[in-house]
């Protein structure tokens, strides 16, 4: 049987949350069902669902995207898979923010990139390699060859309407709205949906668009290449240590030489 659900497979922060709408907004424009209707939180809710729906669909016309941060066991049956890589030390800066997390568990994050990348090559014969820094620059051509690996052919036009459509600008504009909207609900003691937002257990939240899936940060401020502004100097000598070898490994220029 023909493919029918692709995963978004990614270590976090490497833009896998526009990868997935893309892919999407791809199968949307063809005119075909895409599944789920809202996005889902955890990975084990995303692989409940293949099980439960995507595994056992076999309408021609509908099309399952899903987005994990695990590694799957095995290639699920009738499924390719995307990965999204990005420069190590970005990832742990974003990561960090992102988190709010510790240093350590940012760094544990970014170094996995190398082995991620390596284990779904090895899983896989065929996967989408997404570039962080493509979809910064080169949005329309990653759109294009996303539409080919997802067999759908689409016109120049329904590109740069995608292309517009997840804009950095547009999905800043969509956080925003939902911050504010969250923020007023609590503020005016009101009942929040419990889908439409991301809790943590030391007070801290996240709004969560249902939709897109995109969350309270999702858009950092910083542009590539600024992670040192997130840490201490201390702390990048650190990072430089622990990180290079994965970023050269990557293709990513050695921060090594520039901290001399």
């Amino acid at each position: 049987m023909e493919i029918n659900t692709f995963w978004v497979a990614s270590v976090p922060r490497t833009g896998s949350m526009w990868t997935t709408n893309i892919i999407r907004e791809i199968f949307t424009e063809n005119n075909l069902n895409v599944f789920p209707k809202d996005q889902i939180q955890s990975d084990k809710e995303i692989l409940d669902y293949y099980t439960s729906k995507a595994q056992l669909d076999k309408n021609p016309l509908n099309k399952f995207v899903l987005k994990i941060h695990g590694r799957l066991m095995i290639l699920p049956p009738r499924s390719k898979v995307v990965v999204n890589i990005r420069n190590p030390y970005d990832v742990c800066a974003s990561y960090k923010e992102f988190m709010k997390c510790d240093l350590d568990k940012s760094l544990t994050v970014a170094s996995d990139l190398l082995n991620w990348l390596n284990y779904y090559q090895n899983l896989c014969k065929n996967i989408f390699l997404v570039k962080y820094e493509d979809i910064e620059n080169q949005k329309d051509e990653l759109i294009k060859k996303l539409s080919e690996f997802c067999d759908v052919e689409l016109s120049e036009i329904q590109i740069k309407n995608i292309s517009l459509k997840y804009s950095k600008n547009k999905v800043k504009n969509l956080i925003k709205i939902n911050d504010e909207e969250i923020e007023m609900k609590i503020n005016k003691n009101e009942i929040v949906d419990t889908k439409k937002i991301v809790k943590f257990g030391n007070g801290f939240y996240r709004s969560f668009d249902i939709n897109t899936g995109f969350q309270t940060g999702h858009i950092s401020l910083r542009k590539s290449g600024e992670w040192k502004k997130v840490f201490s100097t201390q702390e990048v000598n650190v990072i430089i240590e622990k990180l290079d070898p994965t970023a050269v490994a990557l293709g990513y220029s050695s921060e090594k030489n520039k901290n001399l």
